[in-house]
């Protein structure tokens, strides 16, 4: 990876998150209690597979920012299902959340099924209401 595509505010960004994931670990698995172990367990293997993304953008060892990945703060542009619906959305820690302003939280199910997707891969989302193929057109981070 060429340290020339890591900024110095996304670099400050990255670490923000990682202090995030230490900070509330044990809240975010306590606010989910009421779920199954296997999806706590899911929980916490994706925060750490995050983590360890995170990580190696930020000591240079890896092309996962290359490729495009799709982190918290990424600007996502979306094929919703068949309808073809084209939507766009950032991922945001769930403090920064506001649909009236195109962000959701990386906890709603959109959120976590989308990161660290790649441009170009489908997704499915699954909700209370049914499951949505969503595409991944375009990933910037902003």
């Amino acid at each position: 990876m060429s340290h020339s595509l890591i900024t110095f505010p996304m670099r400050e960004e990255l670490v923000r998150q990682l202090v995030y994931f230490d900070e509330h670990m044990f809240a975010i698995l306590d606010r989910m209690a009421q779920e199954s172990a296997a999806e706590r367990a899911e929980t916490r293997a994706m925060i750490k597979t995050y983590q360890e993304c995170v990580q190696r953008i930020l000591s240079g060892a890896g092309d996962d920012l290359e490729r495009s990945v799709v982190l918290i703060g990424s600007w996502i542009s979306l094929k919703i299902g068949p309808e073809t619906l084209k939507e766009s959305y950032t991922i945001v820690i769930p403090e920064d959340t506001g649909l009236d302003e195109h962000c959701i939280s990386l906890w709603s199910p959109m959120g976590r099924a989308l990161l660290l997707a790649e441009p170009g891969e489908t997704v499915t989302v699954h909700t209370p209401l049914g499951s949505d193929q969503v595409l991944v057109l375009n990933n910037m981070y902003v």
